[in-house]
């Protein structure tokens, strides 16, 4: 009998270690199913040895050491990988087992029997960190042109975005000619695809190029020769929840230990990436460019300054605005409306105390939504888009008892109202049928990616339509438009 040390992949554990028993030989760095409190985990074993050994040890122990369930597989990750991780860990003050649950795909564990890992000889390569900012279409022609110098070398390229649609986006211009040495992985595949790519990658003796979310990182290989991750300034990287992982600074240690370069690329890297380049932290790949050379006629409006203050009217359609939307509509050319925020108003404050008006079980400020009911009649309501919660908006301040609730700020659908009620035109969602003009896109009115891909396909298929989105919506704006604003 053997005694083994294993490391829970899950999250919200409070302990980084357990202490299981078996009669069966487990290398350390198997991954092993163990008994959780009522439920059962993947764990990956740090350490082995004989019961013998440690009698003393049991004897005084103050509780009862419970047996691994069964043997998953045998090291099927890379030592690096695994080296990285517990770094990663310390860097953001969480478990080893929390970030691991964050890296690698739970259906992945489940399958890890059928995977396999053999370590082969160092690989010869130089850790730094390469900075690209340019224009989209230049900076993706210089990824193509690295990408094949890397294969020139025999190495491989991990290349990270964010979404599925961005990945299925650029997968077309980038594979260009290796073709088949291209492998496309993210969460709307099914497993057994998955599964399939991830056996062909780990297999595949000819350097490859994966194109991932950040959830694949851990596939392993002995010849990564960089780590691109695109759209660096996004906010999507860094994770709301525990253990709060920012996948950029993932990468970077993971390209640390394989020795491989990493790569932050966008149209305007983050102001703190930029300060590291000047302290010689971060280097240059190509010239960093500060100017975009983009053929549209942009125009700034001061909004704050246009408002009438006699009046007390606050207007969320400019005039510049209004005359771009009535040309539009008369040219038939399609425009699409930027705004940040979800619902009617983002905030409502109380006019008497000054509360803002939250969630009863979160407390996250509630956002003013417009819904139908059953009888499908509209109706106003405060959503809070932390925990789901919904009620009726036409409540009292929870602090003052008052009556005076004030919302405040600009949501999608109150630029929607806007954008009807100055066009006269019919508000649909985006699947309202074929003659709809004003096109809704946020997580609200578009909950899947089938919807979105019809939405978007709605929007292009008819001159003068008009789309109304949050920053969802940009990926799916795949093909050029005559027109757009922000509206804020």
């Amino acid at each position: 009998m053997k005694i083994v040390t294993v490391i829970p992949i899950s999250r919200g554990i409070s302990k980084d270690i357990l202490t299981y028993f078996t009669s069966k030989d487990v290398a350390v760095g198997s991954i092993v199913s163990i008994p959780l409190r009522k439920s059962k985990v993947f764990g990956l074993v740090t350490g082995s040895r004989e019961i013998k050994e440690i009698k003393s040890e049991l004897k005084s122990l103050s509780y009862s050491i419970r047996k691994v369930e069964n043997i998953e597989s045998h090291s099927f990750l890379s030592p690096e990988f695994l080296e990285a991780a517990g770094e990663i860990a310390d860097f953001f003050a969480g478990s080893l087992g929390a970030t691991l649950s964050v890296l690698i795909p739970k259906f992945i564990l489940e399958e890890s029997a059928e995977l396999s890992f053999v370590k082969k000889m160092e690989k010869a390569g130089v850790y730094e960190t390469l900075l690209l900012q340019s224009d989209d279409e230049e900076r993706v022609a210089t990824y193509r042109s690295f990408i094949r110098e890397e294969f020139a070398k025999g190495q491989s390229v991990f290349f990270c975005l964010l979404t599925n649609e961005e990945l299925q986006n650029i997968k077309p211009i980038l594979e260009k000619g290796i073709e088949q040495f291209t492998y496309l992985l993210h969460g709307e595949l099914a497993k057994k695809e998955v599964l399939a790519s991830w056996k062909k990658i780990v297999g595949e003796i000819h350097p490859v190029l994966i194109l991932a979310t950040g959830q694949y990182l851990s596939i392993p290989r002995n010849d990564y020769g960089a780590f691109i991750f695109e759209k660096e300034s996004s906010r999507a990287y860094k994770m709301q929840s525990r253990p709060f992982l920012d996948i950029r600074l993932a990468g970077q240690i993971i390209g640390k230990h394989y020795n491989s370069r990493v790569i932050f690329g966008d149209r305007l890297l983050r102001v703190e990436t930029l300060w590291r380049e000047k302290k010689g932290q971060y280097a240059e790949l190509t010239p960093l460019k500060f100017r975009s050379l983009a053929g549209a006629n942009s125009e700034i409006v001061d909004m704050p300054g246009r408002q009438d203050l006699k009046k007390k009217e606050f207007a969320i359609l400019s005039p510049e605005l209004q005359n771009l939307l009535r040309e539009a509509r008369d040219k038939k050319e399609r425009t699409f409306l930027f705004c940040g925020r979800k619902g009617l108003y983002p905030m409502t404050i109380c006019g008497d105390c000054g509360t803002v008006v939250v969630c009863k079980n979160c407390s996250a400020p509630v956002v003013l939504c417009n819904t139908k009911d059953q009888f499908g009649k509209n109706q106003n309501l405060f959503v809070c888009h932390h925990c789901g919660e919904r009620r009726e908006a036409d409540g009292l301040c929870q602090k003052c008892k008052s009556w005076k609730l004030n919302p405040l700020g600009i949501g999608l659908e109150k630029v929607a109202v806007e954008v009807e009620s100055f066009l006269s035109a019919k508000s649909e969602s985006a699947f309202g049928g074929q003659e709809s003009i004003i096109i809704l896109m946020d997580k609200d009115h578009v909950k899947t990616q089938k919807q979105a891909l019809r939405a978007r396909d709605i929007f292009y298929k008819t001159p003068g339509n008009i789309c109304i989105g949050t920053e969802m919506a940009l990926p799916y704006l795949n093909r050029k438009i005559e027109n757009s604003a922000v509206v804020s």
